[in-house]
């Protein structure tokens, strides 16, 4: 099998499927700011980063994700749509949550698994060029990698406003962190069940 060059595109940590034409919009998990509430509409971003489906993530209809200081999704059908490949996105750990309640915005720290394969072609389900929901193109050979994100997301009535990404890649899975094992938090096919 011939390797070759993939796009690893950057954003969103972003993750999953897109919603169904006709499918109805996610519902606000909270309508009262509280740092409970905040902190739950920021993981199920997150979790939809590591289960590769958006439409259970509340969106504000005119969100918008920048990484890296670039705008790479407009409107709520963008940023879900980008979930629908992030299937190179195997989990997520070390995930660290800083809440600002009186201004809405949390600031979640995590890594990222990926997994990126060769491009086989004949439609197979590996990862190739543009399976990645990520926009800043940087170019990653095939092999698995940790991610390094730092997410800000505002958060009005229940619906994230405004997602900021700044992301690093590093080779290898399971790279960097350094924080306590005793505060590891990890979704997706690691957690314990």
């Amino acid at each position: 099998m011939r390797l070759q060059s993939i796009i690893f595109l950057l954003a969103g940590s972003a993750l999953a499927v897109a919603a169904k034409p006709g499918a109805p919009a996610a519902k606000p998990g909270c309508t009262v700011q509280t740092r409970a509430c905040l902190e739950a509409v920021a993981r199920s971003y997150i979790d939809g980063l590591v289960s590769h489906d958006g439409s259970n993530i509340p969106l504000a209809a005119n969100v918008r994700r920048t990484e890296n200081a670039l705008t790479n999704a407009r409107g709520a059908a963008e940023v879900r749509e980008s979930f629908a490949r992030t299937m190179m996105v195997e989990g997520a750990k070390e995930v660290r949550l800083f809440t600002d309640v009186a201004k809405g915005q949390v600031i979640a720290f995590f890594l990222l698994d990926v997994d990126l394969k060769a491009d086989t072609g004949g439609g197979s389900s590996s990862t190739k060029a543009g399976d990645s929901e990520y926009k800043v193109a940087v170019t990653k050979p095939a092999g698995t990698y940790t991610v390094h994100e730092a997410e800000r997301f505002r958060i009005a009535a229940g619906k994230i406003v405004e997602i900021e990404i700044i992301a690093h890649v590093e080779d290898g899975k399971g790279q960097g962190g350094g924080w306590p094992v005793e505060r590891v938090e990890v979704v997706g096919k690691d957690a314990k069940q």
